[in-house]
Formats: C-alpha cells, sequence, structure tokens
C-alpha cells in the first residue's frame, strides 16, 4: 500500500538555505490509499550547532509538536515524519 514520491526541489532547497542543513532523503508517503492521504519524511544531517542544540532538548525522546523522528547512525542523520511537513520545520525552528 505504501506508494513514495520524492519532495519538491524547491522545498527541499528552501529548508536546506533556511536552517543550513543537508536533506539525504525525503519522501511524501502514501499512508492511506481510500483518502489519497500522504506524510512527510525528510531524512536530515543537521548542522554542528543545531544537532547540539537537538541532544539538549530532545535525548530519550522520539516525538514532539506532531512530528516523530528516528536518529539514522549510518548517516549521522535524522529521520523526521510528519502528517503536516511544516511541523517538521517549526521543530527545527526550535533549535536555532
Amino acid at each position: 500500500m505504501s506508494k513514495e514520491h520524492k519532495a519538491p526541489s524547491a522545498y527541499i532547497e528552501l529548508i536546506e538555505r533556511r536552517y543550513n542543513v543537508k536533506i539525504i532523503d525525503s519522501h511524501y508517503i502514501l499512508v492511506d490509499k481510500q483518502f489519497d492521504k500522504y506524510n512527510t519524511m525528510l531524512d536530515i544531517q543537521l548542522n554542528e550547532t543545531m544537532a547540539k542544540a537537538f541532544k539538549e532538548k530532545y535525548t530519550g525522546k522520539t516525538s514532539a509538536m506532531h512530528v516523530a523522528w528516528e536518529v539514522w547512525q549510518p548517516t549521522n542523520s535524522v529521520r523526521f515524519y510528519a502528517e503536516v511537513g511544516n511541523n517538521i520545520l517549526l521543530l527545527l525552528d526550535t533549535l536555532k
């Protein structure tokens, strides 16, 4: 049932510029075929300052602000998942 689509490149470029991060992967993932409902996944390598802030604020947690995440050790990144993609940006704002 899962169907994936890449996020638009302009959206990715905007996030990378605004937060000075590197997006390794991004998808809109079909989670409900009947209602054509998608969630957003962004796999982000945080810059040093934001990575430190993320560890200080969110160590021991796997979600906040309607965003779930997992730390991805192979790429030293964080995979963020959200029903509303802008919630990921709001969470990134807390790290600035």
